[in-house]
């Protein structure tokens, strides 16, 4: 009998029968990949979004301060003669310049000296006054008696002077420039206590000292024949808006302030480019092609929908907080239109237009813009907490300045005795010395002088119908200062007195809506609670109690800032929402993959090691049959054959 198994072994692919098997427990994975793939692209299309709507968000900020964008150019005939700068609503017209003066600073210079470094000029004191300022006395000793140490001496001492040696070819001669244009910087140098050459160092009027090389002067210039002068070569305020720079001595030229909405227009369509950009990415993550019959990623998802018809519902609606009766009471009536794509054209000519005829309510269509019922109060600002509305303005007190007064006036003849003022305000104190005889006026003018010279700019001294009056310049309770004199009030004098006269300004005190305020100086700030809240307001003048109405208009910066803000918070917007809930199915997904890659690993694994031991057994049976057949091979060769 004969048995062979060596068929069972050798007709079985073991390797190819367990990859078979290993594939089939590959496709639940290959199905869950195929979704995290899909959920992948989804995410990816939400990041897309988020950063395209951050972007219109941070482009639109060119909107938000519309109000303040200068609406005015200003040119001129000829620019060698000056220059200028023009601020916003300035009155447009034509100006005609001519009879121009420069200012100039007063320039005096000595007798020739043979050595800067060496040879003494002499001991004692200089004594410089600018204007009818305070004097600045200069020591001169052995150690800085040449013509170098004495002019570095007066540079330390910040006189109100330059001092410099310059050879002139055959000798040294010390120079000084006042550091200050204008008539009010010319400068007096006297000596005392003087040797040698040194007295030769002084210069006033009429004096046979120094030599004046160039006279201090102001700047003056005709503006449509009216003569107007400065200290400086700057003038401002003569043409309201407008800070003239005066160049070229005896020139003339023609000055024009026209509108100018370039600036204004470059902004909204900065912003109609940036809007474009945004609206084409949800076009097209939205999209459905018939043809391929796939959409975009974000096709049927209504959040995104709802975004897109809000957007587009802001620049097609109506202004908030506009004012009534006006015609431009929409973007649409300015120029900006929708497109059948879903995006906006704008009309750069009809924007213009609009903003010639009527450009603050053209801004309120565009950032939050404010106007007043009074002319005394006057439209700062607001916070982004401000809605749109029109509130009533009460005021309780008005600010006031810190402000001193002589109690007696000042005679007309002039006071009987010579004075010193002391003014104190905050760490600074400044003496001001007054001359006998001298009058109202005088005071007036020394006062200011020294207060100027002293770097004390916040008071001005005035005549105030025939009284001296000392006033901050600002408004407010942190506005204070201090006045005492050496001479006794009624003495034909000041007025001021020998006990220190204090004063504080006073601040802003009112209501909003009925809603609470902050006031510093003439200042008004609502702090709530209510829809004010964050609103900006200057109050000026003495008045108080009912001070009319502020309007706030909206804008399409604070609507769709808000809007975008909104879909864009991190806690509860709609794109963080989305893209958290979609790494979330993708991490399930991820945790799931593991798992079964792991059963099929474990599985693969098993059948490897079944294969094993079934191949093992084969082989044994093999080993069987072989000997089986050999043993049967060889007992049948053996058996006796029968005759």
């Amino acid at each position: 009998m004969s048995v062979s198994l060596s068929g069972l072994v050798s007709g079985i692919n073991v390797q190819q029968l367990i990859s078979n098997l290993s594939a089939a427990y590959q496709q639940p994975i290959m199905v869950l990949e195929s979704q995290q793939q899909s959920y992948q692209t989804t995410l990816s299309a939400w990041g897309t979004l988020q950063s395209s709507l951050s972007s219109l968000q941070s482009s639109m900020s060119s909107l938000q301060n519309l109000s303040s964008v200068n609406n005015r150019s200003v040119s001129l005939s000829n620019n060698n003669a000056a220059t200028a700068t023009v601020s916003a609503n300035a009155a447009t017209g034509s100006y005609s310049l001519s009879n121009i003066v420069l200012a100039q600073s007063q320039s005096i210079y000595s007798q020739d000296f043979s050595s800067a470094s060496s040879g003494a000029v002499g001991t004692g004191t200089l004594q410089i006054q600018v204007g009818s300022g305070a004097v600045t006395n200069v020591a001169i000793g052995s150690s800085n008696n040449t013509l170098d140490g004495i002019a570095s001496a007066i540079n330390t001492a910040n006189a109100g002077v330059n001092a410099a040696v310059v050879y002139d070819g055959t000798g040294y001669r010390l120079t000084l420039t006042g550091t200050g244009t204008g008539a009010s910087s010319a400068f007096s140098v006297t000596t005392s206590g003087a040797t040698g050459s040194l007295a030769n160092l002084s210069y006033s009027s009429g004096s046979s000292g120094m030599t004046l090389s160039q006279a201090a002067q102001n700047a003056g210039v005709s503006i449509n024949g009216l003569a107007v002068t400065s200290a400086s070569n700057t003038i401002s305020g003569a043409i309201p808006g407008v800070s003239l720079n005066l160049l070229q001595a005896s020139g003339s030229t023609t000055l024009q302030v026209s509108a100018s909405n370039s600036a204004f227009v470059g902004a909204v369509q900065s912003f109609t480019t940036a809007f474009n950009k945004t609206m084409g990415t949800i076009n097209q993550l939205t999209a459905y092609n018939a043809q391929a019959g796939s959409g975009g990623p974000l096709l049927g998802d209504a959040s995104v929908q709802g975004l897109r018809t809000q957007l587009l519902n802001l620049i097609s609606g109506q202004g908030v907080g506009v004012a009534s009766g006006s015609a431009y009471n929409s973007l649409g009536s300015v120029g900006l239109g929708l497109t059948s794509s879903g995006t906006i054209s704008l009309n750069t000519s009809t924007l213009s237009t609009a903003l010639n005829s009527d450009f603050n309510n053209v801004a309120g269509l565009f950032g939050q813009v404010g106007s007043t019922s009074n002319a005394n109060v006057q439209y700062v600002g607001a916070g982004s907490s401000t809605q749109a509305g029109t509130y009533a303005l009460n005021v309780s007190q008005a600010a006031t300045q810190a402000t001193v007064s002589g109690s007696a006036a000042v005679p007309t003849s002039g006071i009987a005795q010579s004075e010193s003022l002391t003014i104190s305000s905050g760490s600074s104190s400044v003496v001001v010395s007054l001359a006998s005889g001298s009058s109202l006026a005088t005071i007036v003018n020394t006062i200011n002088d020294t207060l100027q010279q002293s770097g004390v700019t916040g008071l001005t001294a005035s005549n105030q119908n025939g009284y001296l009056e000392i006033q901050s310049n600002a408004y407010g309770s942190a506005q204070s200062f201090s006045v005492v004199s050496n001479v006794a009030a009624g003495a034909s004098g000041t007025g001021i007195g020998t006990s220190s006269l204090a004063a504080s300004g006073t601040d802003v005190v009112g209501t909003v809506n009925a809603e609470t305020t902050s006031g510093v100086g003439q200042n008004l700030t609502v702090t709530g609670p209510g829809n004010a809240l964050g609103l900006q307001l200057q109050v000026m003048g003495s008045t108080i109690g009912n001070l009319g109405t502020v309007t706030v208009s909206q804008g399409l910066y604070q609507q769709m800032n808000s809007l975008l803000t909104q879909a864009l918070s991190s806690q509860n917007g709609f794109v963080a929402a989305a893209q958290n809930g979609i790494a979330s199915s993708i991490n399930g997904l991820s945790a799931q993959i593991t798992t079964l890659q792991q059963s099929a690993s474990n599985q693969t694994a098993l059948l490897t090691q079944q294969f094993a031991a079934m191949q093992s057994q084969l082989s044994q049976l093999q080993s069987i049959g072989q000997y089986l057949n050999a043993f049967y091979s060889t007992g049948s060769s053996s058996s006796p054959t029968s005759g």
